[in-house]
């Protein structure tokens, strides 16, 4: 877990649509949708990475844990990283800083899209005509305007898409899901999932050395974005800024907006409020907050309870060690969960049935045994051998694929998680709540 966190905070600086949560797992089995160790099929699956940044390389390097899969090729605009690419998959790899010359590849199964946030549609919608399965970094759309075109890519195309919100898939996120469902803490009312990091010192924001245009495509990397003078910090540090990134809450609030959409099988928020405000960071590096607090209204939906989410996100907090894509509370009229990737803490109101908790579906891996730490705290914990809600995302990824079965952060699924996410951004630059119809992916009137 502490290894996760370090890594999260270091990169903080720098034909038919397939069914949804609901669908698959209303029916107990989450064999094939969830990652358990087992094999799934032996067919090679040759990937493609493209972007090739902290994200992206980290995503890479996940994927070839899971047996049978290989990289072929990698694509970013920056030509050193395409050199360390050759040095760390090998000189076989094929190089290039234009994703087309990737797509075109017949020695190609999938693209990892680990691009700034204004790429991740554009790419994804070609990758998939050219017949590539796509698993695409969240948020998958940098504007809600973007979503309808990328579904409608993915129905035509029926190629497999999965949206790169690692946690999702962890244990600690099936077991909480289990435990909601089974009516361990009554119906839910709230959801809090906080990020902190302590300030940097202003002014101070490295970029390599060789950082110019002759080393770097800016062209190419400003896409659809506003024209702009080649800026390496623009670049490096693209998540500070809104033509190409989507701030905190496009790069923070989304994993637990699909964590908590996975448990609770919301869809979406009724009302979205976002407030914050660039505090620390006033040196002229950022135009996106680095203070924010956002409250979604969700509806009930299945009878489990209709709930406020709050989230928020403090650069500028250095003490409280907060991380909320792997450490977010429930609260139920009975109960709550402390949910993090690899473990759950159940608190009850009552005395808790430890019966009852032992006689749910197992699940594996250590996540089913109940530790009871008093009558009304009980834990749920992996193995240690747990391979972690990264492995687990790609794996289910990867079965999909060779076995032909559904995922559940489906396209649809990774739209309705991105689109609370932009609506916090849009909501904090109007200065207005903004009212969401989730089931039509659009906005409405109070």
């Amino acid at each position: 877990m502490s290894n996760r966190r370090t890594f999260i905070k270091q990169m903080m600086a720098g034909g038919i649509l397939l069914p949804s949560a609901p669908q698959l797992l209303a029916e107990g089995n989450s064999s094939g949708v969830v990652g358990n160790g087992e094999s799934v099929g032996s067919s090679e699956i040759r990937i493609a990475l493209i972007g090739k940044g902290g994200m992206g390389t980290a995503d890479a390097n996940c994927a070839l844990r899971v047996p049978g899969v290989k990289i072929t090729a990698v694509c970013d605009v920056y030509e050193t990283r395409l050199e360390d690419a050759k040095k760390q998959w090998g000189d076989h790899i094929f190089i290039t800083k234009d994703y087309n010359d990737i797509l075109k590849r017949s020695d190609v199964d999938a693209v990892l899209i680990g691009t700034p946030d204004h790429w991740h549609q554009p790419i994804a919608i070609a990758a998939m005509k050219a017949g590539k399965h796509v698993y695409c970094e969240k948020p998958v759309i940098h504007k809600i305007s973007e979503a309808e075109k990328l579904i409608d890519a993915q129905r035509v195309s029926g190629m497999y898409f999965q949206a790169g919100s690692q946690g999702m898939a962890s244990l600690g996120n099936r077991k909480a899901r289990q435990l909601l469902r089974s009516g361990a803490i009554g119906k839910v009312n709230f959801i809090d999932g906080q990020f902190t990091g302590a300030p940097g010192t202003l002014g101070y924001y490295p970029v390599a050395d060789n950082a110019s245009e002759k080393t770097i495509w800016w062209k190419r990397f400003l896409g659809n974005a506003p024209k702009h003078k080649f800026d390496p910090q623009r670049f490096f540090y693209w998540r500070n800024w809104k033509d190409y990134g989507t701030g905190i809450a496009g790069d923070l609030f989304v994993h637990v907006l699909a964590s908590l959409h996975y448990i609770t099988d919301a869809i979406g928020p009724e009302k979205v409020y976002t407030t914050g405000g660039i505090r620390h960071y006033t040196d002229g590096y950022r135009d996106t907050p680095d203070v924010m607090l956002a409250y979604l209204d969700y509806p009930d939906r299945e009878d489990l309870g209709a709930f406020t989410v709050q989230l928020g996100a403090n650069y500028v907090d250095g003490v409280s060690r907060k991380w909320g894509s792997m450490d977010f509370r429930i609260v139920g009229s009975e109960g709550t969960l402390d949910v993090a990737w690899d473990k759950v803490t159940l608190k009850t109101l009552h005395k808790a049935d430890t019966a009852f908790l032992q006689a749910l579906e197992p699940i594996g891996q250590g996540i089913d045994t109940p530790v009871v730490k008093s009558e009304k705290e009980i834990e749920f914990i992996a193995s240690s051998d747990y391979k972690g809600g990264h492995y687990d995302h790609f794996e289910n990824f990867f079965t999909g694929i060779r076995n032909k079965t559904p995922l559940v952060c489906d396209v649809m699924f990774s739209v309705r998680s991105a689109a609370p996410a932009l609506l916090s951004y849009e909501s904090y630059e109007r200065g207005e709540a903004v009212y969401w119809d989730a089931e039509n992916l659009k906005e409405r009137k109070k």
